[in-house]
């Protein structure tokens, strides 16, 4: 499962990286956050019509009106893989986050403690997503699928994660083709996990002093 994130580029700076690669582009105007992104937020996204891939703000979470199901903030890829309806909406509708880091949680002698973790080599990277339409609304969810060996240690779940060139052809390529990219990423890939100190707690912050 993945509840937060972290996004520290700003739409007019990915442009800039895509350049060659947007045809539009559009972005509400309105500041995000950027650290410890958090479900219900609005947040940058990709998607792709037709031939243009556009920059837009959706919502965090999926939540259908009168379900009494929680917030869909994560949508596991075996269940798109295996339900007719999210496998629909997959095909539809695909999207791609971008993201500088993600935070997930680790138990520390009973306490849990934030983890930011990014990778080297890839300061901007894209979590796939799906979306829906509701009412006046859009809204997205993060892929999650099973971790590698170096989130395991942390979680049991980790966001499909896919590098710049990787994100562009998850949007452009078939379902079948697709769907093969939904896997846990690549644990030949440097991966940067440490203590998120940005976003702790004071409780956390004092039981990581007594730690010292």
């Amino acid at each position: 499962m993945c509840s937060r994130f972290e996004n520290k580029e700003t739409g007019e700076s990915m442009f800039k990286k895509f350049e060659k690669d947007f045809l539009m582009i559009n972005i509400a105007a309105k500041d995000l956050k950027q650290i410890n992104i958090a479900p219900n937020d609005d947040i940058l996204v990709i998607q792709k019509s037709e031939n243009e891939f556009t920059l837009k703000n959706f919502s965090w979470g999926i939540k259908f009106p009168g379900d009494k199901t929680p917030l869909i903030f994560n949508s596991r890829i075996e269940t798109i893989s295996s339900k007719p309806y999210w496998k629909n909406i997959f095909k539809r509708n695909r999207c791609i986050i971008p993201a500088t880091a993600f935070y997930e949680w680790k138990m520390m002698e009973g306490t849990k403690i934030p983890h930011r973790i990014s990778f080297d080599g890839m300061p901007l990277f894209f979590i796939a997503g799906i979306y829906v339409k509701i009412n006046d609304g859009i809204f997205a969810s993060m892929i999650t699928t099973t971790p590698n060996t170096t989130i395991a240690k942390i979680h049991t779940r980790m966001p499909v994660i896919l590098s710049m060139k990787d994100g562009l052809n998850f949007l452009s390529n078939d379902m079948e083709e697709v769907l093969l990219q939904c896997k846990p990423f690549d644990n030949d890939i440097s991966t940067k996990i440490s203590i998120a100190d940005d976003i702790l707690t004071q409780k956390q912050k004092e039981f990581l002093e007594k730690g010292k």
